[in-house]
C-alpha cells in the first residue's frame, strides 16, 4: 500500500504557482471568447508539466515500488477503511489528495496558456487519469503491490473533485481539499510513506457562500477530516494505540482574512502563489477542531 505522489504532486503544484501570475482562473470570462483546444493542443501546452510528473510516478514506480518484479499481472484486494488494513484506509485518501492536487495544477497550468475553461478541465482531467491508471497498470506487475480497484476509484475521485471546480460556477469558491503534516519519528525522513504524519480534510467555505459574504462568516470554514496513526510495526514506540479520528473543526480561511485583503494593494505573484498553496495545505493554529469518532486497533 503506498501513498501516490502525495508530495511529488504538491511540489509541482508549487513550483508552478511560484511562477504563476495573478490571473482568473477561468481566462474566457474576462476575455468574452472562447478559443478552441484539442487534445493535442492541451498536451502540447504543458508538455513540460505532464513529462516532468510522469517522469517522476516512473522513477517512484522504479525505486520505490518495485515495478517488474512479477512476470504476470496481478489484482490487489486492498480494503477502504477498515482497521485490520494497512493504514485505515489513510493511504487512499492520499491517493485521492494526489490526483487531485495533479489535476489542479495541470488544470492551473492550462488557464494560464490557453482561453478555453471547459477543454482545459477536460484535458487535464485526462491526463491525470491516464497517468493514474499509467501507475495502476504497472502495479500490477510488481509483486509488492498489484492493481487496485481501490486505489484506482480515489484515484478518479480525486481528478473528478477537481474537474467539478473546475467547471461548476461557483463551487470552487466554496470546496478546498486540504492536507496537514506533522512528521512522525519512524518516517522523519521519509515523508511519502508517513501515514500517521498527514491528516486529510474537505474545508466547506463560508465566504463562497454569495448569502454570506457580507457578513464576518466570511472568514471562517467548516471542515471535515480525517486521521489513522500508529498502523505499521515501526511506529509502535510513538503510538502505542493504532488508532483513526473523524474530526469536525472550524477554521480561518486564510484568503478572506489575509490574502484578499493584500491582493487589494499589491499586483505581487509570490502573494498569489502563497494565496493558492495554503488552498491545499492547511497550518497548525488555524483551526479548532472537536473528535467525531474514534477507531481503536
Amino acid at each position: 500500500m503506498k501513498q501516490i505522489t502525495l508530495n511529488t504532486a504538491t511540489a509541482f503544484l508549487i513550483g508552478s504557482l511560484i511562477n504563476a501570475t495573478p490571473t482568473s482562473s477561468f481566462a474566457q470570462e474576462t476575455s468574452g471568447t472562447v478559443e478552441p483546444l484539442s487534445t493535442y493542443q492541451a498536451a502540447n501546452a504543458i508538455k513540460w508539466e505532464v513529462g516532468l510528473v510522469a517522469a517522476g510516478a516512473v522513477y517512484l514506480g522504479l525505486d520505490s515500488w518495485n515495478w517488474g518484479s512479477s512476470n504476470s499481472f496481478k489484482f490487489n484486494d486492498e480494503g477502504w477503511f477498515g482497521l485490520d488494513t494497512g493504514s485505515a484506509g489513510a493511504d487512499k485518501l492520499g491517493h485521492m489528495f494526489s490526483s487531485y492536487a495533479m489535476n489542479e495544477f495541470f488544470n492551473k497550468r492550462l488557464n494560464q496558456k490557453t482561453n478555453n475553461k471547459y477543454a482545459a478541465a477536460r484535458n487535464s482531467a485526462l491526463f491525470s487519469s491516464a497517468i493514474m491508471l499509467g501507475v495502476e497498470i504497472f502495479d500490477g506487475y510488481s509483486d509488492d503491490h498489484g492493481f487496485s480497484y481501490e486505489d484506482f476509484i480515489l484515484n478518479s475521485a480525486g481528478i473528478g473533485i477537481s474537474y467539478l471546480k473546475n467547471t461548476v460556477p461557483g463551487l470552487d469558491e466554496k470546496l478546498d481539499l486540504r492536507v496537514e503534516y506533522n512528521p512522525t519519528d519512524a518516517y522523519s525522513d521519509h515523508p511519502i510513506t508517513d501515514y500517521s504524519g498527514y491528516t486529510y480534510l474537505a474545508a466547506l467555505k463560508l465566504g463562497g457562500f454569495n448569502s454570506l459574504k457580507s457578513t464576518p462568516l466570511k472568514y471562517f470554514e467548516l471542515q471535515l477530516g480525517y486521521h489513522a496513526e500508529g498502523f505499521k510495526s515501526n511506529e509502535q514506540a510513538e503510538f502505542p494505540e493504532a488508532k483513526t479520528e473523524l474530526t469536525f473543526g472550524i477554521g480561518l480561511d486564510l484568503s478572506e482574512v489575509i490574502f484578499k485583503p493584500i491582493k487589494k494593494r499589491y499586483n505581487n505573484g509570490a502573494i498569489e502563489a502563497a494565496d493558492t498553496f495554503f488552498r491545499y495545505y492547511r497550518p497548525k493554529g488555524t483551526y479548532i477542531s472537536t473528535v467525531l469518532d474514534e477507531r481503536i486497533e
